[in-house]
């Protein structure tokens, strides 16, 4: 199984995909794990970045088929619907999840815009993630969450959320998907996104 998350800078996609790793006993594999190797080798602006980040991704997602079928992965994302890179990137963990045969569920995290602003400022984010407001007010106006247009999907709130509670909401969802017997392998239906103006 793989639950997929995807959310804004400031979300809480890693803090809270991180206590789901540990519920369920998965691999966390966040979108910083990724990206973290592309803009350290070759800098933020460089162009060089994304192919490295795409070399990257199919090194990492060809080891992650081969895993043992039980095994479990949370990843994270930031996809906006309007970017192909992001898209194409979705796609990607779409294939990942056809190829392992594994059910694929879209987590969609937000939070009031205020919210957000606030926790990018947070000290820890600071030469780690985005922490500029003004750069995420820019792309909350440019762009919309990249959302998967599947009936598993989870859309949550986390503006009034703890992390421990997060988790234990997306928990309680996959439980219910798979008590319904909609836990199923991920299909073609995973490319279709929501036509939101």
């Amino acid at each position: 199984m793989i639950i997929h998350r995807n959310g804004w800078p400031g979300v809480g996609k890693r803090t809270v995909a991180t206590i789901l790793a540990t519920r369920l006993g998965a691999r966390l594999i966040d979108n910083h794990l990724l990206h973290d190797v592309a803009i350290r080798c070759a800098g933020v602006d460089d162009p060089a970045r994304w192919p490295l980040c795409e070399t990257v991704r199919a090194a990492a997602y060809q080891v992650l088929v081969e895993r043992p079928r039980a095994e479990r992965f949370v990843m994270t994302n930031a996809l906006c619907a309007g970017a192909a890179r992001e898209r194409e990137a979705w796609s990607r963990v779409v294939a990942l999840a056809l190829a392992r045969g594994a059910p694929l569920v879209p987590v969609v995290l937000e939070a009031d815009e205020a919210v957000l602003l606030a926790r990018v400022q947070s000290p820890e984010r600071h030469g780690r993630k985005l922490s500029d407001p003004e750069a995420l007010a820019a792309m909350l106006r440019a762009d919309r969450l990249l959302k998967p247009d599947v009936p598993w999907r989870l859309d949550l709130d986390t503006t009034a959320l703890s992390p421990a509670a997060a988790a234990a909401a997306i928990e309680a969802h996959v439980s219910a998907l798979a008590a319904g017997g909609l836990l199923v392998p991920a299909d073609g239906r995973h490319l279709l996104l929501v036509d939101e103006p």
